[in-house]
């Protein structure tokens, strides 16, 4: 009868430990689930890029990738500018930029955003438009 009761005991055991391991697991797959999301890196012509920035309104942020220099010319309202090649480009896109939002990217013509979306991909950034043409087709 004690083994009875003791085989029981321990089965009980053995199963509510499964349980409550799967449920400490289950916030650990979603974030894996979260970090293996696909991607978008998407070149936008103009009129798609302006209908996007207003699409997601107050969830994104706009990026100015050009030198203070070209900045203090002309820019996107709203745009925050982060110079391309400053030597702590990559820290200041971590530090100013929150990876979880929408990040709508832009330069002179369009090169230094795209090589600046490739940066963003590899420090996990997950969505990202680049407007084709860069500023000069804002213009």
């Amino acid at each position: 009868m004690k083994q009875l009761f003791f085989l029981l005991f321990f089965s009980s055991a053995l199963l509510a430990s499964c349980q409550q391991s799967g449920a400490k697991n289950a916030p650990t797959e979603a974030l894996a689930a979260k970090a293996n999301a696909p991607v978008i890196s998407e070149v936008l012509p103009l009129e798609a890029y302006k209908s996007k920035m207003n699409e997601l309104g107050d969830g994104r942020q706009l990026i100015d990738v050009r030198t203070p220099e070209e900045y203090n010319e002309g820019h996107i309202e709203g745009a925050v500018n982060i110079d391309f090649y400053a030597d702590d480009f990559e820290q200041q896109l971590q530090q100013k930029l929150d990876k979880g939002k929408p990040v709508l990217l832009y330069c002179r013509s369009g090169s230094r955003s795209a090589q600046s979306a490739e940066q963003m991909k590899a420090l996990g950034f997950k969505e990202m438009y680049d407007l084709k043409g860069g500023f000069m087709a804002w213009k």
